[in-house]
């Protein structure tokens, strides 16, 4: 009766481990894959590691960021800036042009007992600039070095939406590789638990190998789920930037780049956007800092007038004039040299900030270079390291078979196999995203993907 007991129990547990088995199958949508597709999916990495020329060609990946590059509300935002630098510009440049200004008015004028009359007042006054020691020049010119800052803030921008869009198509083939090698490796248990329930049935197994055999498999059905969600968090990442669309890509290959263009000089320095949005503020700076120290000179300008006033009781009076004036504000209550210590301040404040980023970025350039070289090492090594792991699985299989190793042995070698697998494709996407964030230290980013402005 004990015994009948315990067997009982045992068929209600494998019953219930089945049903939960087929639930977290059709949950996670877990594809039938078996132990060779699983290795054929391996080797293919394997393959693509060893040899990036089996990867798919940059020119898809490239045609595949423009379309959404240039139809994002950040990049449409980045072009209503320019326009805002250049109708600054504008501004400025209106100050060389004549003013122009008139007035008309009507009314009734009183000179005294019953001598009302009506009278009416035209006139029209032109102002046109004719010398100010060079400020509205100087202005001007630091308009355009602002707009020129402006540019470079924005292609900064721009690079930082490219590198986003890129590091989401990435992202995706992660996830999605990630769950596929997680599908192979659950079905490769489910296949081990079956042969492990047959050896039992034929006296090779126990029945606690049986047990471990279907605890691990629950073990690799519990990562599933965090598998799905990670892909479905990439994806929807990825719908900022594709809107409906969800297109779907494998890993490519790193375009051609010049190594000498990767090298640090002062030139690849001011190839950064920072650094030339700083260097044009600067010399901005410079020049408002010239133009406020030459407005205390004062201006010259030419004005022509004229007025016509009829109060119908006398004809008509006319006055016109043609005059050269210099105006000079003699005191302004210290607010001119205040003007001027302020712009000599942010002078100072702008050079010690562009060292300061200049310094900066000589240390992030060669990190980055550092970090793409470590990455590009990384997926050589994990890739041996994957031939090693799935060799010693082997191995261990076939010891277990004869009974010359334990199952432990052998779960460990399982594990470590498609650890491995997953470490190999985290190195090979870090390598490319590396190149990429590599590139955008540059400033070449917009340039091989040839969307720039």
């Amino acid at each position: 009766m004990m015994r009948y007991t315990k067997f009982k129990i045992l068929i209600l547990f494998c019953s219930s481990f089945s049903f939960c088995v087929m639930a977290q199958e059709t949950e996670s949508g877990l594809q039938k894959n078996t132990e060779n597709q699983l290795n054929k999916a391996v080797e293919n990495l394997v393959t693509q590691a060893k040899d990036p020329n089996r990867l798919i060609e940059f020119k898809r990946l490239r045609s595949l960021v423009s379309a959404p590059f240039s139809s994002t509300p950040l990049f449409l935002q980045t072009l209503e800036s320019l326009k805002l630098a250049e109708e600054r510009k504008n501004e400025i440049f209106s100050r060389f042009l004549p003013r122009v200004t008139s007035s008309v008015g009507g009314g009734i004028k009183s000179g005294g007992l019953n001598n009302n009359s009506s009278s009416q007042s035209l006139s029209l006054n032109v102002t046109q600039l004719v010398y100010d020691f060079g400020v509205t020049g100087r202005q001007l010119d630091a308009a355009e070095k602002e707009a020129l800052a402006s540019q470079a803030k924005v292609e900064n921008q721009r690079t930082q939406l490219l590198l986003a869009i890129i590091t989401s198509i990435h992202e995706v083939y992660r996830a999605k590789t990630q769950l596929l090698l997680s599908q192979g490796f659950v079905n490769t248990r489910k296949v081990f638990l079956n042969s492990t329930r047959e050896r039992e049935k034929l006296g090779g197994a126990s029945n606690a190998d049986v047990i471990r055999a279907e605890t691990k498999l629950s073990e690799s059905l519990d990562k599933i789920p965090v598998q799905v969600k990670l892909l479905k968090d990439a994806r929807a990442k990825m719908l900022e930037f594709f809107a409906q669309e969800n297109p779907e890509i494998g890993l490519t290959r790193l375009p051609d780049v010049n190594p000498n263009l990767l090298m640090i000089t002062p030139d690849s320095l001011m190839k950064n956007y920072q650094i030339r949005e700083l260097s044009n503020q600067l010399n901005a700076a410079n020049l408002n800092f010239n133009a406020e120290k030459n407005s205390s000179f004062g201006r010259f300008n030419l004005q022509a007038g004229y007025q016509n006033t009829d109060t119908n009781l006398l004809s008509p009076q006319e006055q016109s004039s043609l005059l050269l004036t210099y105006q000079l504000d003699i005191f302004t209550g210290f607010e001119r040299s205040a003007k001027i210590n302020q712009a000599s301040y942010r002078v100072k404040a702008l050079e010690f900030e562009l060292e300061r980023q200049k310094r900066e970025l000589t240390t992030e350039l060669s990190q980055s270079v550092n970090n793409f070289d470590a990455q590009s090492a990384s997926v050589v090594s994990r890739a041996e390291l994957v031939i090693g792991a799935k060799l010693s699985n082997k191995v261990n299989k076939e010891l277990f078979e004869l009974n010359k190793t334990s199952i432990n042995d052998l779960f460990r070698s399982q594990e470590e196999y498609i650890s491995a697998a997953k470490n190999l494709v985290d190195a090979m996407v870090d390598k490319n995203l590396s190149f990429y964030q590599m590139l955008n230290k540059f400033g070449l980013l917009l340039e091989i993907f040839d969307v720039g402005a």
